[in-house]
């Protein structure tokens, strides 16, 4: 039987995770996300065009791979359609290709309403303002509308009525906005069902099935390991599971559990919003990190906040995840730096500490200085023709870590990567 590749960020998301899942699609047969929603950003660069995906696994591009999205995913009906539409328009036909399982929750307008909302309120977490941690509250308090709810109008109607009217009362007593319309807000949502439903089916099953066949499966993970709602930097994290163990329960096939796991880290750090971050520049460097690197959302347009890269942080998301593979993206960002820093222990008052994230606002990084390589690696083919200076650091990162860097990202193109 063929083995199936759990993929996770192992920062605070923006790893670079879409072209990778893009890279390992070719060698499977399925690709299913588990988790998230429209809040993810996952860039692919094919053959000179740019795509963004935030709903649709990263596989789509290949015709012998079948989508899935689990239930373990928060679903905008609007945004899918926009996006099914926008690969449609480009070639790329999703019926009999994608399959949405019918438990995912709905995130609704109403919902990406009282986030933004939220987030001009002081003391805001930096949300992407889409919704999310409002719905993923309603599945949590049993009031969401899922999407087998479309199949039953009665049910819809008065679980609809209920979640306007909840979330109504809150946009007009306590932010004094305009209020949702329900008899609008049930034909918008009934319209958009109609054109999605055909996507729809069992998940579980058909991952069995290809699973059991000795088909092969890539689990795709949204955001990181850092803004997991349990494990992360409590409060700014994301509203979901983000570790490899929610793959199980987010796609509805617990034989997912049973796979390789593979980190995506850059070779820096990066984080959007609010929040602890301990190897964070607020000088020249950083703002070169942030200029070689376009780093910007891809979701929000955002700029994101640059320092150097966190070994203990990415250590403790290794032992999180069960790593046994590490892949590192940006690696070219870096070819201009004389020297590169790595955060390889943190203080508290002049003491040694491990990574607790109730402390992290407290920490001082210690940095190591690395030689840099001062040349371009776009032109590297293979590990062995890479500066030694590079080798050098990919062997601090995979001593320090404990595990092995096997694929290496040195530019943004689908093509730049190095397998080991």
């Amino acid at each position: 039987m063929k083995k199936s590749l759990i993929l996770v960020g192992t920062q605070w998301g923006d790893e670079g995770k879409g072209k990778i899942v893009d890279y390992f699609s070719k060698k499977f047969d399925a690709v299913c996300r588990f988790q998230g929603g429209h809040n993810a950003g996952h860039t692919i660069y094919n053959e000179e065009e740019k795509f963004v995906l935030h709903l649709i696994p990263s596989g789509v591009f290949y015709d012998h791979v079948s989508c899935f999205i689990g239930q373990g995913v928060i679903l905008s009906l609007d945004s899918l359609l926009e996006e099914i539409e926008q690969l449609e328009s480009k070639g790329i036909k999703l019926e009999g290709k994608l399959r949405i399982s019918r438990y995912c929750s709905l995130l609704l307008p109403i919902h990406a309403k009282i986030d933004q909302l939220r987030e001009d309120k002081k003391n805001a977490i930096g949300t992407t303002r889409r919704g999310i941690g409002p719905a993923y509250e309603d599945k949590t308090a049993r009031r969401s509308i899922k999407a087998f709810d479309l199949e039953d109008n009665e049910l819809l109607e008065q679980k609809l009525k209920n979640l306007v009217d909840y979330y109504n009362f809150q946009i007009e007593t306590i932010h004094a906005s305009d209020t949702f319309d329900y008899e609008e807000v049930l034909k918008n949502l009934k319209e958009s069902y109609q054109k999605a439903s055909k996507y729809f089916g069992d998940v579980t099953d058909s991952l069995e099935e290809i699973y059991d066949g000795g088909g092969n499966i890539l689990y795709e993970g949204a955001q990181g390991t850092l803004l997991d709602v349990d494990y992360g930097t409590y409060p700014y994290v994301t509203s979901s599971n983000t570790l490899a163990t929610s793959v199980g329960v987010g796609s509805g096939f617990p034989k997912s559990i049973y796979s390789d796991v593979l980190g995506v880290t850059k070779a820096y750090t990066t984080r959007v919003g609010s929040g602890p971050f301990p190897t964070e520049l607020f000088c020249e460097e950083g703002e070169k990190l942030a200029e070689l690197g376009h780093e910007f959302g891809a979701t929000t347009g955002r700029p994101r906040r640059c320092g150097w890269l966190d070994l203990v942080a990415l250590k403790y998301s290794a032992k999180l995840n069960n790593l046994t593979e590490l892949c590192i993206t940006k690696l070219d960002v870096l070819d201009c730096f004389e020297t590169i820093k790595v955060c390889h222990s943190y203080k508290i008052d002049g003491v040694d500490t491990s990574f607790k994230s109730r402390l992290l606002h407290k920490v001082e990084p210690v940095y190591e200085n690395l030689k840099g390589w001062n040349t371009s690696l776009n032109n590297c083919k293979d590990f062995d023709s890479l500066p030694e200076e590079t080798k050098a650091f990919i062997s601090y990162v995979e001593d320090y870590v404990g595990v092995k860097v096997t694929l290496i990202s040195n530019g943004p193109n689908r093509s730049d990567l190095i397998h080991r």
